[in-house]
């Protein structure tokens, strides 16, 4: 952009030097082709205009019409530079002492299209000087004490009126495939003198949003040479303003100074920006300050701080954009965050009772096998510390952590410190290698103490399990689908549930559905309190199996194993209960009444395996009156009834001598496959 505002200059000083010569009485013709031949021995571009009219007292004067200055041969438009009417007053005197005083410069419609090849090429850059450029820098090295050239003492310069008239401006990126479009653009510039500071101020049209521009250079000539000069540029429209002040450059540092930018709405800006339509944000009002020293391949921001409506992040970053790809060093600390304002969620908290159940995709439906975009990890590396002072999901309140990122070459972990979280504590470790041929996860999970209830109600909407749960989780999968990474899971765990109660299976009242001839059931009926529950599992395609389920109750103690087939969202287990007097037993015998738990994750059912009870009770009489000694109505009777023919007694425990009456006898009673003896 520098080179294109020396042509500016030079294409000012050509056309004066023009006018010069025709102070000479040079025709005008002559004058015209003088001028169209230095433009083109400059730049290599073609000069041209349908009308040149000339003015000689007491000021010189030239104006041009239908001006075009053409465009690189590659380049999408045939012209870059066209304008309706080109307006230059000079001071004559002046001239004859080689100084040029530019008393009225004003462009009328003047379109302005820039534009950057695939190939990095940029139109605005001439051929011509770049090889007389490159010519001057390789026969300069050998002369380091000759004095360089500087405008400031090569020429006198006078400004006094600059103007642009309903312009516009595109800018094109082929690299990145962008455009972007400046119209009605209006500007006024002062610039007295080569030795006096230079302003912009000016209006443009971008996304039918007007912007008010500003910028200003106290030493435009140190800033064109690449030296740093005190410097402001600042843009606002209705709802966004940015200042950046301090010192500024073409080259080296060019930015030394501040950043500020505050934005009353998020949502209108966002969609100004982007041209499309305001859609519900996070935020509304967002303001950022920093310190700012920025280059050609660096940005730093110092004591930065970014307000997010209630949400302040403070910190410095470091943002590397010379390299093969981005680098982002970032050590910042937040308040704490209301994360519903990302889900949909209720932004005020609330008790995760209020929250909106969480959406169970349909069974039916299977996993996704749509491949997953792990590319955004190879755009960048990234050295993230974010520490914050905690966050509310759905009602629930997790404390203080820190949290820290590491992603090098599309190998990302990350690691959370130990948090609080529903009384308890929990942390957690992930780390996924995006760069591999499949990529490849790994997940460490552990908690400690959380009430476990309102966890899987605000997280998994299950409402069915309570009690204090410690919990340690590490599994590794690959894949590039969801579907993928869910068959290729493996891991180990383990769980304990602590003084709490299974909801939807009361396995203290199985009997009764036994008695009552109940095939089956859906999970949702009793409730089975416990003082603890837990086992371990492990991951194998999928399918976590566990065969050391192990539940203590002040009734009941029971057994269990089977499969969670998380690629077939299923359920597949069996639960091994025992009637039991008192929570201090340990491997109570009694009667055994196998219950099966299957089906899909939306349609679980409950089913007690009548077979099964009933050869346990022939195998195993001593189990029976282990049994009944825990059951205070008519314990004394239904032990003698064992004693003496345990068959018989089988009959009246499942016909009512357990949990009430004796009915009268009647025919067994075929279920499910299974047969229920005559009652006596």
């Amino acid at each position: 952009m520098k080179k294109f505002a020396i042509f500016l200059l030079v294409l000012v000083l050509l056309i004066g030097g023009g006018i010069f010569a025709a102070t000479r009485f040079i025709s005008k013709d002559e004058v015209q082709k003088r001028v169209i031949a230095a433009v083109k021995e400059k730049t290599g571009r073609d000069l041209a205009f349908s009308d040149m009219r000339l003015g000689f007292f007491p000021n010189i004067g030239l104006r041009l019409q239908n001006v075009t200055f053409s465009n690189a041969s590659w380049a999408g438009d045939k012209t870059m530079v066209s304008l309706n009417e080109m307006n230059l007053g000079l001071a004559l005197k002046p001239l004859f002492s080689k100084q040029i005083e530019v008393t009225r410069f004003v462009l009328d419609k003047p379109v302005i299209h820039l534009e950057v090849a695939a190939d990095g090429r940029k139109n605005w850059e001439f051929s011509q000087l770049k090889d007389k450029e490159d010519a001057k820098t390789t026969k300069g090295d050998a002369a380091e004490g000759a004095p360089k050239a500087n405008l400031s003492s090569d020429l006198g310069f006078k400004f006094s009126e600059f103007q642009i008239k309903d312009g516009a401006l595109s800018f094109t990126d082929r690299q990145k495939g962008t455009t972007v479009l400046l119209e009605n653009i209006g500007a006024t510039v002062k610039y007295p003198d080569l030795a006096s500071a230079i302003q912009l101020d000016g209006t443009a049209l971008y996304n039918k949003k007007k912007v008010n521009v500003f910028a200003s250079i106290e030493n435009p000539i140190d800033f064109l040479n690449g030296k740093a000069s005190p410097g402001k540029l600042s843009l606002k429209t209705d709802d966004f303003k940015a200042v950046v002040d301090g010192s500024l450059a073409t080259a080296g540092t060019m930015l030394a100074g501040s950043i500020e930018t505050e934005i009353s709405s998020l949502a209108n800006t966002v969609a100004w920006a982007t041209g499309g339509k305001p859609q519900e944000m996070p935020f509304e009002k967002v303001s950022f300050s920093s310190k700012a020293q920025a280059s050609a391949s660096e940005l730093k921001l110092v004591s930065a701080t970014l307000a997010l409506d209630d949400v302040t992040a403070k910190g410095n970053v470091t943002l590397g954009y010379g390299g093969a790809k981005p680098t982002l060093n970032a050590r910042v600390s937040v308040n704490k965050l209301n994360l519903d304002r990302f889900t949909g969620g209720k932004k005020d908290g609330g008790d995760a009772k209020d929250a909106a159940p969480a959406k169970t995709a349909s069974p039916q439906a299977g996993w996704d096998a749509k491949p997953i975009d792990f590319s955004g990890l190879k755009a960048v590396n990234a050295d993230l510390v974010l520490q914050t002072e905690g966050f509310s999901l759905r009602g629930a309140d997790v404390g203080p952590s820190t949290l820290t990122v590491n992603l090098q070459d599309g190998n990302l972990h990350a690691k959370s410190s130990e948090a609080t979280l529903f009384s308890g504590k929990f942390s957690s470790d992930v780390t996924v290698n995006a760069a591999a041929a499949t990529p490849a996860l790994a997940f460490h999970f552990n908690m400690k103490d959380v009430q476990a209830k309102p966890v899987l109600t605000t997280f998994a909407d299950f409402k069915k399990l309570s009690g204090t749960v410690d919990a340690n989780v590490d599994v590794t999968s690959t894949g590039r689908s969801q579907q993928a990474i869910v068959n290729a899971l493996a891991g180990t765990g383990s769980f304990l549930f602590k003084n709490g109660a299974l909801e939807g299976i009361d396995l203290v009242n199985v009997a009764k559905m036994i008695q009552s001839r109940l095939g089956e059931m859906g999970v949702g009926e009793g409730k089975t309190e416990f003082v603890d529950l837990g086992g371990t599992f492990v991951i194998t395609a999928g399918v976590a199996h566990n065969s050391d389920l192990k539940l203590r109750g002040p009734l009941v103690q029971s057994t269990g194993a089977g499969d969670i087939n998380l690629p077939q969202k299923r359920v597949d287990y069996r639960v091994l209960p025992v009637l039991t007097a008192s929570s201090a037993v340990d491997g109570a015998k009694g009667i055994t009444v196998p219950v099966d738990i299957k089906g899909p994750f939306s349609d679980i059912k409950v089913k007690p395996d009548y077979k099964g009870a009933v050869q346990g009770l022939l195998d195993n009489p001593e189990d029976a009156k282990a049994a009944a000694k825990n059951v205070r109505d008519q314990g004394k009777t239904i032990l003698k009834d064992i004693k003496k023919d345990p068959k018989a007694a089988l009959g009246n425990l499942l016909g009512g001598g357990l949990f009430g009456k004796k009915p009268a006898a009647t025919a067994p009673v075929t279920d499910g496959g299974a047969t229920a003896p005559a009652t006596p």
